[in-house]
């Protein structure tokens, strides 16, 4: 960060020794350089000029100072070289691996044609060592919302702008597998947020809203709200905020290793596509018996399976029409 510091200052002598000094005569009229009065000594605070946006793709170290300073996040960006900061802010979020290098190169394609900036956060093993430390935000395990996971996008987002300039009040966020589950529990958790549009893809299992329950559940949060943070309230303006859920049609192998296969979770269907439609249909009744306007949309992907660069070509025609 470049700072420029701007000082004014106004010498004003005057005689002493004993002698009155009289005020000046009215009117006066100060000089640019002067202050309006006699005694004033005025200062301009620091102007914060922010840094060049590099070309490329480039890679940092984000420190959360408005949520977890001691959990940094390695940043993957990408800039097209006919971008400024005018372009959207493109949130991407890697899958169980992790892996938000890969799922940045498999967007730099995407963002040279539609002119975007890539953003895609690394949450490492070694400072988000449990799986639900990325996937369930640390909503379980730390009460202060500033600390937990889902608010990284919203501080980065903050930090981006400061650094750089960006002048969008807004950004836009797709989450894929792993990375669907981080989405749409942020969309729950954090319902003032400032992504638009939101996409999750192809989540293995979903936090249900306890308002479109069919029957009364035994299973708490995360598999539903009951017990959560999420309240009637934030429910209502999560239902309201667009959101749109996307499901590859060939997402239905009931055997994949990486699918949870808990009792809680094969209710909601025994594979990602089932289970995203009973998600989508436990939305509609919440948004129902709330009386909410229900914006959110569903989008299923025909020809693709559990494919990251297959349902992110499908999300590019949602964020970026022709």
């Amino acid at each position: 960060m470049k700072s420029v510091c701007l000082a004014l200052t106004a010498a004003v002598v005057l005689s002493a020794c004993g002698a009155t000094v009289s005020p000046p005569p009215a009117p006066f009229t100060a000089s640019p350089l002067a202050p309006a009065t006699a005694l004033m000594v005025a200062a301009i605070a620091p102007v914060v000029v922010p840094s060049k946006l590099p070309a490329g793709k480039t890679q940092f170290e984000f420190v959360d100072n408005k949520g977890d300073p001691t959990r940094p996040v390695k940043v993957w960006m990408f800039v097209p070289e006919s971008c400024d900061t005018k372009c959207p802010l493109q949130f991407v979020m890697p899958g169980v691996k992790r892996d938000a290098e890969q799922y940045l190169d498999a967007w730099v394609g995407f963002a040279n044609e539609r002119k975007f900036v890539v953003v895609a956060p690394e949450f490492s093993r070694q400072y988000f060592p449990n799986d639900d430390d990325y996937t369930l935000g640390r909503s379980t395990t730390e009460t202060n919302p500033a600390k937990w996971t889902f608010a990284v996008p919203e501080h980065l987002f903050d930090e981006l702008k400061s650094r750089y300039g960006f002048a969008s009040d807004t950004y836009r966020l797709f989450g894929h597998s792993a990375g669907g589950q981080f989405v749409h529990r942020m969309h729950l958790f954090i319902p003032q947020h400032r992504a638009s549009p939101i996409i999750a893809a192809n989540a293995g299992w979903y936090t249900e809203f306890e308002w479109g329950l069919l029957f009364a559940s035994k299973f708490p949060y995360p598999y539903t709200t009951i017990g959560s943070r999420v309240d009637e309230a934030g429910t209502k303006l999560v239902l309201h905020h667009p959101f749109v859920l996307i499901l590859g049609d060939q997402d239905t192998d009931p055997n994949d290793a990486m699918l949870n296969k808990s009792v809680a979770a094969n209710l909601t269907g025994s594979n990602r596509l089932a289970r995203g439609r009973h998600f989508y249909e436990n939305a509609q009744r919440a948004a129902q018996r709330l009386d909410v306007r229900f914006t959110w949309q569903l989008q299923i992907v025909r020809g693709v399976a559990h494919n990251h660069a297959g349902m992110a070509a499908a999300a590019i025609k949602l964020m970026y029409p022709d």
